[in-house]
């Protein structure tokens, strides 16, 4: 009765740690794409906010291995490697947690950072050395149809739009090489035939949460839902994982008791 009760939970780790090697994948995966996604936007967040997903990936990489021991503690019926197997998923279900509580802590510090850095930065477009910066706002305005941070006067205050109050061509319409010279100045009315006059810092915000498929009125709920949705997705499985490896271990020390 044992033993079979024993060949039962040994499927059932076997499963598990299938079910285990996909999840990792997922989560390597999706840090991955979280993490090439924010990459663009560098100049507006920084290296703080765009290494969040690196736990992700981490403990995504952890789980794969920890479902290969789980694996071969079963097959030999190793209470050591089995006990080994729940150990370390208790590790990295912990770390895990630990990833998921950190990119919701990050929620708030993102959305600063952007009402921060995109107007700093809007100072540098343009300038030499910080070619970066440059082609971040042209891809950006391009991309979401915007000028400037809140709206297109912006530009008036930077060194670009100084000389002779001009907007980046980026901000047209249609683009055309000094298509925004002369625009800064203009009434919103007379501006709006020529460029696309609302700011960038609310469109890069709802777009990055319409991207990354999270609620939330914050752009940080992106990373933070993203995060600690996956890893939440991973846990219950985590749990029924140490649960099942600490039953399998405790059979194998009665069966050996035995013999």
């Amino acid at each position: 009765m044992v033993e079979g009760g024993m060949k039962c939970v040994k499927y059932l780790i076997f499963f598990f740690n299938f079910l285990f090697v996909i999840s990792g994948i997922a989560l390597v995966t999706l840090g991955a794409v979280i993490r090439g996604y924010y990459d663009k936007y560098l100049d507006f967040l920084g290296d703080g906010v765009v290494v969040a997903p690196i736990p992700l990936i981490t403990v995504g990489v952890v789980i794969f291995f920890v479902a290969f021991l789980g694996c071969c503690g079963a097959i030999r019926e190793s209470y050591c490697m089995t006990m080994t197997f729940a150990v370390l998923l208790t590790l990295s279900f912990i770390l895990e947690l630990a990833a998921g509580i950190t990119a919701y802590l990050l929620r708030d510090d993102i959305r600063t950072t952007l009402h921060t850095n995109m107007p700093a930065t809007l100072q540098n477009y343009g300038q030499d050395d910080y070619d970066g910066v440059t082609r971040t706002w042209d891809a950006v305005q391009m991309a979401l149809d915007c000028c400037g941070t809140s709206n297109y006067t912006n530009w008036a205050d930077t060194a670009y739009g100084s000389h002779g109050d001009r907007v980046p061509d980026t901000c047209c319409r249609i683009f055309s090489v000094g298509c925004g010279a002369g625009v800064a100045a203009l009434p919103e009315s007379d501006a709006a035939r020529t460029i696309h006059t609302a700011g960038c810092l609310y469109k890069l915000q709802e777009e990055m949460k319409e991207n990354m498929a999270v609620d939330g009125g914050a752009v940080g709920g992106a990373v933070g839902g993203a995060v600690g949705g996956a890893g939440g997705g991973v846990a219950f499985l985590q749990i029924l994982g140490v649960i099942l490896a600490c039953c399998l271990s405790k059979s194998i020390k009665k069966e050996n008791e035995t013999v």
